[in-house]
């Protein structure tokens, strides 16, 4: 009789401890699905906010300025940091070699 009672408490004990590895193991999925879904949302609002940029001084005509912000916006955007040196990088590939001494200039 002792054999079975202990059999049952330690089968009894399995399940409960079966159960509550379950729930954790989707408490913790659950909060990893939150943060991510979180970060995302924090992404999407920095995207959306205009980087807060000033020109100081420039000799070039506004249109070249425009498609000079574009570019490093784009730049920005792909980068987990900002990184003058690719920047400056990717501005002058896109042919706008002046930029670049603008850009070293700002940061």
């Amino acid at each position: 009789m002792r054999g079975a009672a202990k059999k049952a408490a330690v089968e009894g004990a399995s399940e409960e401890l079966e159960r509550r590895s379950q729930y954790l193991s989707s408490l913790i999925h659950r909060t990893k699905v939150k943060s991510e879904a979180d970060q995302d949302k924090k992404e999407v609002v920095e995207q959306r906010q205009p980087p807060n940029v000033k020109v100081r001084a420039s000799d070039m005509p506004l249109a070249l300025q425009k498609r000079a912000f574009k570019c490093a916006r784009e730049t920005l955007a792909s980068m987990p940091r900002l990184e003058s040196k690719r920047l400056a990088c990717a501005l002058k590939k896109a042919r706008f070699f002046p930029l670049y001494f603008l850009f070293n200039y700002l940061m």
